[in-house]
């Protein structure tokens, strides 16, 4: 009986470390991603391959390639996934509430990592205008819906405050020139910088965006506010009204 024991417990010894030896080829898979990374910080790496690596840190015991390509093939590229709202990464992508935040969590920080660059210079802000354009690309411009981002600032022209006021159709974005008006004055700003987005991935304004653009210039001028700029953003370019179109933001007065 005792070698009976003996012979059973040296079995479920050797088929256990069998199965350990017996590793998924993903795990080996994983670990060549990690190594092509670290080699240059994914520089040579596809979208795919780096979604790939990001999806392993919250769905530890599965292949997550098909996750990834599947992804990258619904919504373009890598930016986009990051970029997408949760509940449509977890309704697209079949992938948990955990996978969705991580996604979120680090389009966060590339946002944090923009603004806290842009907040910690003492100059004013436009003085630092590709700053300006990279952190309002990275609110909004990898957006498929237009959106309205505001940058409230003091009267030595530093940051107060910034929020997105409005989200549009995927095609336009509507304002309330008075709101905004409004919201400058409770923020106590002495100029605000808009910005909005062009999901076509054409920066030209339309005749409705400087129309627009005269519109709140005026209305801010009433109040004492002047309109610093009107940025386009697009995901590989910009247009900067104070750049390319300063009558826009100067008013008429009677």
């Amino acid at each position: 009986m005792d070698d009976t024991k003996k012979t059973t417990k040296k079995r479920l010894k050797q088929e256990k470390k069998e199965e350990k030896q017996k590793e998924p080829d993903y795990i080996g898979h994983r670990q060549r991603l990690k190594a092509r990374f670290l080699a240059d910080l994914g520089k040579s790496m596809p979208d795919y391959e780096l979604l790939e690596l990001i999806l392993t840190y919250s769905i530890p015991r599965r292949d997550v390639k098909p996750i990834a390509k599947e992804l990258i093939r619904k919504y373009t590229n890598l930016v986009n996934v990051l970029v997408a709202p949760a509940s449509d990464v977890i309704e697209d992508g079949g992938v948990s509430n955990n996978t969705a935040v991580l996604l979120s969590l680090i389009h966060a920080c590339c946002n944090k990592i923009c603004w806290e660059n842009l907040e910690s210079r003492d100059a004013p802000m436009l003085t630092n205008k590709e700053a300006i354009v990279e952190y309002c690309r990275s609110c909004i411009g990898y957006s498929n819906q237009e959106n309205l981002l505001i940058i409230y600032l003091n009267k030595v022209g530093r940051f107060i405050t910034k929020n997105i006021e409005q989200v549009g159709t995927i095609d336009a974005v509507m304002i309330s020139p008075r709101d905004i008006v409004a919201k400058s004055l409770k923020n106590n700003a002495v100029s605000i910088i808009i910005a909005h987005n062009h999901p076509s991935g054409n920066n030209t304004p339309s005749n409705a965006d400087v129309d627009m653009t005269k519109q709140l210039a005026q209305a801010l001028d009433v109040v004492g506010i002047k309109l610093e700029d009107h940025l386009i953003i697009t995901t590989n370019g910009y247009f900067s009204m104070r750049e390319k179109a300063p009558y826009v933001l100067h008013p008429r007065r009677e």
